[in-house]
């Protein structure tokens, strides 16, 4: 228990270092400055799996409503399964974006701590 609490301590005493300075930390900078498109296009760049799963999910939806309120019960049903299909999909890219970027930045943090000879 006390390991982890130094550890905690020494990554984050860049922050504090920072704030000590007078100085706003990277991730608050980056946010100010970043508006709803530009963080959309980021993050659709990091996982365009995410919002492909969601897009094709509504689809699925319009389209299964659609159906239902056509009277279609055979297409209705095959879209609403499609959807859950597609929702499936969503969660798995999300918790799979999720994995990878924290392997990155677990590895980010060896290569740091590596170059510099922090433990």
């Amino acid at each position: 228990m006390a390991d982890s609490e130094k550890s905690n301590d020494a990554a984050l005493e860049w922050l504090k270092l920072k704030t000590d300075k007078g100085q706003k930390p990277d991730y608050q900078v980056r946010a100010e400055m970043e508006d709803v498109g530009n963080k959309f296009l980021r993050k659709f760049k990091e996982n365009p799996l995410v919002p492909i799963g969601a897009l094709v999910t509504v689809g699925f939806l319009g389209v299964g409503l659609k159906s239902m309120y056509d009277g279609n019960r055979v297409r209705s049903q095959m879209m609403m399964r499609g959807r859950i299909a597609a929702q499936g999909f969503t969660l798995i890219a999300i918790l799979g974006g999720l994995f990878y970027q924290g392997m990155k930045a677990l590895k980010e943090t060896e290569e740091d701590t590596h170059v510099t000879g922090l433990k």
